[in-house]
Formats: C-alpha cells, sequence, structure tokens
C-alpha cells in the first residue's frame, strides 16, 4: 500500500514539475542564490547566450577539466555562465573537500545549493544540461557528454 501512495505523489509531483523549456524567461534562473567558492553571492548576467548546468559530480569534473584549460576570462568572452547545483551533497563534504577544491579553478563557478533548482531545470544522467539564450529566453535545451561537445557549444 504504501508502495502505491509513493508511486502516485512521485507520478503528481513529476506533472506539476515546472521545467524550464523553450521560450521560457532565463530571468526564472536568478530566483536562486548562487555563490562562488569563495562565497560571494552572483546573478546571471543579463547578456549570457548560455548556461551550463552540471547537477553531477561527473559532469562537473568534465566541465571544470575542461574549462581549467582554457583561459580565466574563457566563459565571460563567450558570454556563458557555469552552475554548479551541489545541492545534494552533504555539507560536510561541501565544505572539507569540494570547496577547496573548487577554489582552484581560475573559471567563474556559480554554486547553486537550493533544492527546488532540479524542479526547473531539466537534466538527463551523466549529461551536462546545456540552455541556449537569446534576448533573455530559452532558445533551446540540450544535452552534451564530451568536452568536445561542450567546446563547441560555448564557442558557438
Amino acid at each position: 500500500m504504501n508502495k502505491i501512495l509513493f508511486f502516485v505523489a512521485l507520478c503528481i509531483s513529476f506533472l506539476n514539475a515546472d521545467f524550464l523549456q523553450p521560450n521560457s524567461f532565463i530571468t526564472r534562473l536568478n530566483d536562486f542564490k548562487y555563490v562562488t567558492p569563495n562565497d560571494t553571492v552572483v546573478k546571471i548576467p543579463k547578456d549570457v547566450k548560455l548556461v551550463i548546468v552540471s547537477s553531477e559530480k561527473a559532469t562537473g569534473a568534465l566541465v571544470n577539466e575542461y574549462l581549467d584549460t582554457q583561459n580565466a576570462d574563457y566563459l565571460q568572452k563567450n558570454r556563458a555562465v557555469f552552475i554548479a547545483d551541489i545541492n545534494k551533497m552533504p555539507s560536510l563534504v561541501t565544505k572539507m573537500l569540494a570547496l577547496p577544491k573548487l577554489r582552484k579553478y581560475k573559471h567563474p563557478i556559480y554554486i547553486n545549493y537550493d533544492e527546488r533548482f532540479e524542479e526547473i531545470v531539466p537534466n538527463k544522467e551523466e549529461r551536462v544540461t546545456l540552455l541556449y539564450v537569446e534576448n533573455s529566453i530559452i532558445k533551446n535545451i540540450s544535452y552534451i557528454s564530451t568536452k568536445e561537445e561542450l567546446k563547441k557549444a560555448i564557442e558557438k
């Protein structure tokens, strides 16, 4: 009986999910608070053309490894931001392991701790989510899994 109730509740919550989709306003992402690894609050710039979102350790590593081979201003020059959604990470692990490692990167990282973020930003397992933005409106959403795809998306 409990399994049935859980399944029904899960289905209802999934149907009520308000995912971002093409033609959604990018400003919806600014409902969330983002901080840098050094705890500075940041907002998504109005002129952004690409939002890169990672919600898993492996996809975050893929993005960070690629960006670490570029100049520190690579994302800004290409009007892109990288959001690391680490809301599922235990706070002790975040403070002791993740943040010290993230502070070593030269590229900007927007960190999200809010669990509601995953309710609106679509993602696929083992994939990086790319939100293509034009005039503050999300025009396309895609998913990648390689550094080559990431480079192509950023430099598009």
